[in-house]
């Protein structure tokens, strides 16, 4: 008993494992661009919307008569078992193959095609019957059916950001409620500014990443825009009447939202600003994260010679020649995790603007530099709230001490002191070095409680909007 198959192409024969599901377009993309570590299979969600693409459009061809009911059910079957999960083995090409997603989706066709020979009763590669270009493909183009997968596939992967990131605005709130009455200096350009209190810096924290959330959710919502229908350039050539009106019926039904075709084919066809702007909302949220983690950075530094208002966690000693040393690692990751992003955004920008005439060639490394994106985020995101921001606990003490000891707080007294009564504080403060308000109660001109009452007070500043 033979333990290979022979598969043939217009460009000549491949042996082929006699069990394999995949056929000799796919060997030769997999051989061709064996390139990284990630491939169709390890990118479960792609598959999946690929698989409900192929199955949407046999449901459609079946409806319209392009296809026999036999062959459409054996087609939609071995779909199904792919979106399930299973023969993930089969799809060996590389995530990042050069021929604009072509041998993706021969690697789909062919799969689907053997599996669907398989429940009919045939052996793979037997393909009289049931063929991946002629009955798998049909009304379709690797031009519509690959970008449209991808959008699919950011739509769901997306969901999980969109999750992780209200999981860390309610750890920020949690904490802001937590750090209402501790009071501290604020800073602009490093420097001292005016007062706060601790629980309104991540209030903002807090309302930053709400905003984010939604913006992600808006943009997300655009991945359901799809260019499926197009076939090829837009024209819509190679599928029968019916057939668009139809596949998008299934496919909503499948995916249970509301996909719908592009207002202009020729424009979904050539355009992946979508992916673009998908990919943007991406970066700004790391950003914003990666700018919350490097202020809690700072803020934690020391404990005794940095700023040291913020207790981060001890989630593992800092060094390996320092004893005792502990590390804000935490934020540090999710530093590197924002400088990640930032860098699949730029690879996401060029692919983008670099379609030619009727397509865009490069949404391969578009779905390898967004999944690479929403995981690392989502998943790091989860574990900086859990792990950092949820066990943040402050200094009251030294927060206070250096809110006390600041030449930031003179303006807050001139109301009650008088300008120049204040500026006299602050000169002798100057040249005794020491602290204004040190010198304010020395004087007889201010009570311990009277300051932090005033304190207090400013930090309560609400504007009054009519």
């Amino acid at each position: 008993m033979p333990d290979t198959r022979t598969d043939t192409d217009s460009l000549g024969s491949r042996q082929l494992p006699l069990g394999a599901l995949f056929g000799v377009a796919t060997l030769r993309g997999q051989e061709n661009f064996d390139i990284s570590f990630h491939k169709l299979g390890d990118a479960p969600e792609l598959l999946k919307a690929m698989a409900r693409i192929k199955r949407a459009a046999a449901t459609a061809n079946r409806d319209i008569g392009t296809l026999p009911t036999d062959i459409a059910d054996a087609i939609i079957a071995s779909a199904i078992e792919i979106e399930n999960g299973l023969h993930a083995d089969q799809f060996i090409v590389d995530l990042l193959e050069g021929s604009g997603g072509t041998s993706i989706n021969m690697n789909v066709n062919e799969v689907i095609a053997n599996r669907a020979l398989q429940i009919l009763g045939d052996r793979p590669g037997n393909y009289a019957r049931i063929h991946p270009n002629d009955h798998v493909n049909t009304g379709q183009s690797t031009n519509d059916v690959v970008p449209a997968a991808v959008k699919l596939a950011v739509y769901d992967k997306a969901a999980s950001l969109i999750e992780a990131l209200k999981h860390l605005a309610d750890a920020l709130e949690d904490r802001a409620t937590a750090f209402d009455d501790v009071l501290r200096i604020g800073r602009t350009c490093m420097q001292a500014a005016q007062p706060m209190r601790l629980g309104q810096a991540f209030g903002g924290y807090a309302a930053a990443i709400r905003r984010l959330q939604h913006k992600l959710s808006e943009v997300r919502d655009e991945m359901l825009v799809l260019p499926l229908g197009g076939t090829a350039i837009g024209t819509g050539l190679g599928s029968n009447p019916g057939y668009r009106t139809a596949v998008y019926k299934h496919l909503g039904n499948i995916v249970g939202a509301a996909v719908k075709p592009g207002e202009n084919m020729f424009d979904a066809m050539q355009n992946a600003d979508g992916f673009a702007r998908v990919s943007s909302e991406i970066r700004i949220c790391a950003e914003v994260i990666g700018k919350i983690s490097s202020d809690l950075i700072i803020l934690s530094s020391g404990p005794n010679s940095g700023v040291g208002e913020l207790k981060l966690p001890s989630v593992q000693p800092g060094s390996s020649i320092m004893p005792g040393k502990i590390n804000p690692v935490l934020p540090m990751m999710m530093m590197q995790v924002a400088f990640a992003v930032v860098g699949n955004d730029a690879a996401v920008s060029l692919a983008s603007f670099q379609g030619q005439l009727e397509i865009n060639h490069f949404e391969p490394v578009i779905a390898s530099r967004l999944f690479d994106s929403i995981e690392l985020l989502a998943k790091s995101t989860r574990i900086f709230a859990d792990k950092c921001i949820a066990g943040i606990e402050p200094d009251r003490e030294q927060s206070l001490k250096n809110l006390m000891q600041s030449s930031a707080l003179a303006t807050v007294f001139v109301p009650k002191l008088g300008y120049a009564e204040v500026s006299r504080l602050v000169q002798a403060s100057t040249a005794e070095g020491r602290p204004f308000i040190e010198l304010a109660i020395e004087r007889g001109l201010l009570t311990r409680d009277e300051v932090l009452n005033v304190v207090r007070e400013s930090t309560d500043y609400r504007e009054e909007i009519a």
